[in-house]
């Protein structure tokens, strides 16, 4: 596999480390990082599952819920707030109600980020 080089605005820098060498694969500036860095990325495709209470109307049946949440106007992106509410009820955090599974793991060739979380292909 071709794996990306370390450059020298590499995330893989580090100030306890080397400056000429990634910190978790020690592969100097200009050769391939390990395969097994920590710096090299792949996308995934992943579901997160979070089984939380939420309030309704109380007539609303199975239904109008799934109608409402799925096809209604209600915006997916009020489920982040109501995340943000059952974490600072619990604590903080949601790992009890959690779930992730992943969907798929195409295959694609290894990317870095610099510095500035700029992809380097």
């Amino acid at each position: 596999m071709d794996m990306p080089l370390v450059i020298k605005n590499d995330n893989g820098i580090r100030p306890a480390g080397k400056p000429d060498e990634c910190f978790y694969c020690n592969q100097k500036v200009g050769t391939p990082h390990k395969e097994d860095c920590v710096c090299v990325y792949k996308k995934v495709k992943i579901k997160y599952t979070y089984e939380i209470e939420i309030e309704v109307p109380f007539d609303w049946d199975k239904e109008q819920i799934e109608f409402h949440r799925n096809e209604g106007s209600w915006c997916a992106d009020n489920s982040i707030r109501e995340l943000e509410e059952i974490a600072e009820q619990e604590n903080s955090c949601l790992c009890g109600c959690f779930q992730a599974d992943v969907l798929d793991v195409p295959e694609q060739k290894p990317y870095i980020k610099d510095k500035d979380d700029i992809i380097v292909k």
